[in-house]
């Protein structure tokens, strides 16, 4: 589940206290290094002596790289999920195996959780839907790779280009049938992420909705026969833009339900996507 990327982000959310100093000079763990980071950017953010600092780990390009580099805060993480996916490799390492090499080295299994770990198959890195982030510059080469997996069937198909979402020969030969469960798949997602918009909107006293949190610059077209009302969503002609900064009116990293919006709003671009390849722009 870890390297599927079905697990949501707050389940990979790591805490670590922060020292004003280190012994020698040293820079300190990497929890250290993002509050120095964070400090450079905004000298009001200064983490206070012994502060806890939540952090995660996010993968990076190539192999030998410093674990410091790769660290960023949760909403960090949220905002530029075009750009970073979650580390599975030190998660699975350096945490789950770790907990199950002191379970089942002992005997009478003495089982090598590593060596076991190395032969099993992983699973392919799930592409993320989410706007243009400010850090998409720096986006790593899969990011432009299209998909080829199909979006319905979950088959292996071939992919078009860069094109994030792919319908197979197969599902396309029903046109009826792949039209009306696209247009189904992207109202239920609508309601559900409603119904959350509606939970923030009782707290913060603000007015909530599905396009409230990470709310995008677009530019949609205003001709006649371009906008086809489908129930309670329009799909447009759109042309997607950069994602407006903060995500949403509330961003509380302790607040399930922000991460629970944040996968329901990734869902939804997909859905939309699956729209647009299925024609309904």
């Amino acid at each position: 589940m870890i390297h599927s990327g079905s697990l949501p982000v707050s389940d990979f959310v790591l805490t670590g206290r922060v020292r004003s100093r280190y012994r020698g000079g040293k820079v300190g763990p990497v929890q250290a290094s993002l509050a120095k980071r964070l400090a450079e950017v905004d000298p009001g953010r200064v983490i206070r002596h012994k502060e806890r600092l939540p952090y995660v780990i996010v993968a990076m390009p190539g192999r030998a790289f410093k674990l410091k580099d790769g660290v960023l805060t949760p909403l960090e993480l949220l905002e530029q999920w075009d750009s970073y996916s979650i580390n599975a490799e030190y998660y699975t390492t350096r945490h789950v195996n770790a907990a199950l090499q002191r379970c089942f080295g002992l005997p009478p299994f003495k089982i090598n959780i590593e060596t076991w770990y190395n032969s099993c198959p992983k699973p392919r890195r799930r592409i993320h839907h989410w706007p243009q982030s400010r850090s998409s510059s720096s986006s790593m080469i899969s990011s432009y790779f299209g998909s080829d997996i199909c979006a319905l069937c979950a088959n292996k198909c071939k992919s078009i280009g860069s094109s994030r979402v792919v319908v197979c020969q197969n599902c396309k030969t029903d046109s009826i049938a792949v039209v009306s469960t696209a247009v189904e798949r992207l109202k239920k997602t609508q309601q559900k992420a409603n119904q959350l918009a509606s939970v923030c909107s009782a707290c913060n006293g603000c007015l909530e909705s599905s396009m409230t949190f990470a709310r995008e610059e677009i530019q949609q077209s205003t001709k006649k026969n371009e906008i086809y009302s489908l129930g309670m969503m329009n799909v447009a002609s759109r042309k997607g833009g950069r994602l407006c900064t903060p995500i949403a009116n509330c961003v509380c990293i302790d607040c399930p339900i922000t991460y629970e919006r944040h996968n329901m709003r990734e869902i939804e671009i997909e859905t939309m996507e699956l729209c647009q390849a299925l024609g309904l722009h």
